[in-house]
């Protein structure tokens, strides 16, 4: 019997456009069935502005190949938010054994087994999550930047088709830039402490995370805030700016 290899990847789902807390969620594969009629998924905490993994079944894929998966989620007044676009690749193969192995590459391919890998825990039937490191991502992400991965199998180490991941858009700047946000951040280089100012209206979301893609750090800020660095390790961290713009930055800060 044939078994699919799936290859569906979300990070997160980002909503900030509600007003009011949002309290449940659908999602459909290539046909939109109409608003409130897709497969329902619950909030875990309700909020008007909150991240979330979603995980969806193998078996709603009903055909070999790439699938369009979107979502949307409704707030506690009855109002939806735009639907977003996610891409899932499928791939049947008759031998298709326990998967051992994650590969993943920037634009620029460099043949099947010869990218950038995570060995992952053996599972024929999984979602993985994992880190990958901000040396390795481009300088500036641009709208033409591509993100793809496949997987191997243990047993015939053959490979799946190559998913890609079209969903982020990430501007590497200088922390001096993100004053364009009406964001400030000092000291750089921080030692104990990190202050980070907002200067106008704006409620931003702050991502911090170490040199090898952990998160540290996740909090929104409306004004301004202190984090609190002590036990923080020498390093080079990587702070994400999500603005209301639903616009993504990013800026290295540093602990000697």
């Amino acid at each position: 019997m044939k078994k699919p290899i799936m290859l569906v990847v979300f990070v997160a789902i980002a909503i900030s456009a509600l007003s009011q807390n949002v309290i449940k969620g659908e999602y459909f594969i290539d046909s939109d069935p109409g608003i409130g009629n897709a497969t329902d998924f619950t909030i875990q905490v309700p909020d008007s502005d909150f991240t979330q993994t979603l995980n969806i079944p193998y078996s709603v894929f009903k055909a070999a190949g790439y699938h369009n998966v979107f979502m949307r989620v409704q707030d506690s007044n009855g109002n939806w938010s735009h639907t977003s676009r996610n891409l899932a690749e499928s791939e049947e193969n008759p031998d298709m054994g326990e998967i051992i192995k994650v590969e993943y590459f920037f634009n620029k391919d460099n043949g099947v087994g010869n990218n950038s890998f995570v060995l992952i825990d053996v599972s024929s039937d999984k979602t993985w999550n994992f880190n990958i490191p901000f040396e390795q991502l481009p300088t500036e992400w641009k709208a033409n930047d591509t993100l793809s991965i496949r997987v191997q199998q243990g047993s015939n180490h053959i490979w799946s088709l190559t998913a890609l991941i079209d969903s982020l858009n990430l501007i590497m700047v200088g922390i001096n830039d993100l004053e364009e946000l009406g964001l400030s951040i000092y000291p750089n280089p921080f030692s104990d402490e990190i202050h980070v100012t907002v200067k106008n209206e704006e409620n931003l979301r702050l991502i911090l995370y170490d040199n090898v893609g952990k998160i540290i750090l996740d909090k929104h800020v409306e004004k301004s805030t202190i984090i609190n660095a002590q036990n923080l390790t020498a390093g080079v961290y990587v702070l994400i700016v999500y603005s209301n713009t639903e616009k993504l930055y990013g800026t290295k800060i540093i602990k000697p």
